[in-house]
């Protein structure tokens, strides 16, 4: 049976993070920072788009595309709805949520 060569093929996940990796590994170090930078910078404003306040406290920090957040939140919730939010933002590929639930007494 022959192959339609037409048919656009689409790459399954884990072909994309090996081609990520691929291109991970070619770039310098100023470059990969400079990446990183813009992954922030957009983390950053979706955080404050999300329509939280709670959200917009929260800081960011990226390293080869690994995003930490930081900061203080009101509720379990909170800090999970900020970990969803940056989940969805292209690029990220990988969140570390180190944000503290502050609960009221």
């Amino acid at each position: 049976m022959a192959i339609d060569a037409s048919v656009p093929v689409q790459p399954t996940g884990q072909h994309i993070l090996e081609a990520t990796d691929a291109i991970q590994e070619t770039i310098s170090p100023l470059m990969r920072s400079v990446i990183d930078l813009d992954l922030a910078e957009r983390v950053g404003r979706a955080l404050h788009a999300s329509g939280y306040p709670p959200l917009w406290t929260i800081e960011p920090s990226v390293h080869n595309l690994r995003v930490t957040l930081r900061g203080r939140v009101p509720s379990y919730y909170m800090k999970q709805k900020a970990q969803t939010v940056v989940l969805g933002i292209p690029g990220v590929r990988e969140v570390c949520n180190e944000v503290d639930v502050a609960c009221a007494r």
